[in-house]
């Protein structure tokens, strides 16, 4: 049931992106209209004065807190990529739907040590406040992280993205942020968080988001290694013998420690420099390369620093391709 205090100002799923893809894609901070959107159910507008969250489960000290309460509370910024992880109906089709922003709000942590978890929970459920169906479900968007990353000194409550406070369509007024994981696992419009022995039940928990593996089905946790190629794009006016720049961007849950460029579609590979990362920000690669005239196929992929890579295809995270011509 609804609560006071909020409607969905519009119903079913949506995606909002640049529409130069990840060629818009050129500053370091993600500008918020460059910022992909994406909604299951819709968009919810919560009045501030009517918010709050529920804090319940193996707790020693049920609360609910408002607004004023968590806006009183130390805050923390973290700089971080953003990325869907695609459609779960279709998880190995790349989207490549990503930005690097700023959050900043209250380490859950400091949340879940004022209602004194129990000793016995070993994960954290977060429900968001939206309604409506998606892919012939209607249930509360839930998911849930292992109590180790709840607990994670990056994993915040947000009040704010990129120095403003959150809109209704970021989720805002507050919004569960897990730096390094899926945006799926960054629950909007949170309304409730549930300390709990087992994973959560809901179908966004185990139906959607989760990819086959040899011991069943595992769920869209971290961020695999992946990156792309900003500039140039297949728009971009190249001449023969002319130096250029290939560069792009290269993220994951762990630290990018190499990134290697292909200008003949695959054939060899050239080493890119790599800048360094904030956080979990993204990192810039870049590449000098003098053109030959015709089409030239650009690959990039990178490995993090557990020995992590991209796969060709069939990936979420499979290298990214970009056709260029190049004028004689």
């Amino acid at each position: 049931m609804a609560r006071t205090g909020m409607h969905m100002t519009k119903k079913g799923f949506s995606f909002q992106g640049p529409a130069d893809g990840v060629h818009a894609l050129k500053s370091w901070i993600t500008p918020e209209d460059d910022l992909f959107l994406v909604t299951h159910m819709g968009f919810l507008e919560i009045d501030p004065e009517h918010w709050h969250l529920d804090v319940d489960g193996l707790v020693g000290n049920p609360t609910r807190l408002h607004l004023s309460d968590l806006q009183a509370m130390p805050q923390r910024e973290y700089m971080s990529v953003h990325e869907c992880a695609g459609s779960p109906l279709a998880p190995t089709v790349p989207k490549r739907r990503i930005g690097n922003v700023i959050w900043k709000g209250v380490p859950l942590s400091l949340v879940l040590e004022r209602v004194k978890i129990s000793s016995h929970a070993s994960y954290i459920w977060t429900s968001g406040l939206e309604w409506g169906e998606y892919a012939d479900v209607e249930e509360a968007y839930q998911k849930d992280l292992p109590i180790g990353k709840a607990l994670a000194e990056e994993v915040i409550l947000a009040l704010e993205i990129n120095g403003r406070p959150l809109t209704p369509e970021r989720g805002g007024p507050v919004r569960l942020v897990v730096p390094g994981w899926y945006g799926t696992n960054s629950v909007k419009w949170v309304g409730s968080i549930t300390a709990a022995d087992r994973r959560a039940s809901g179908a966004y928990t185990t139906r959607f988001y989760n990819d086959p593996a040899a011991s069943g089905m595992k769920p869209v946790w971290g961020v695999a290694p992946e990156s792309v190629i900003v500039s140039p794009s297949p728009n971009d006016l190249l001449s023969a013998d002319m130096p250029t720049k290939i560069w792009g961007w290269a993220w994951g849950d762990h630290q990018i420690s190499s990134v290697e460029v292909s200008v003949d579609g695959g054939g060899s590979w050239r080493t890119a420099s790599v800048g360094p990362r904030e956080g979990r920000s993204w990192q810039r690669f870049e590449l000098s390369w003098t053109p030959t005239s015709g089409q030239n196929i650009l690959l990039c992929r990178c490995t993090d620093e557990c020995g992590a890579g991209q796969p060709l295809t069939d990936a979420r995270n499979a290298v990214h391709t970009v056709k260029v011509e190049v004028d004689p």
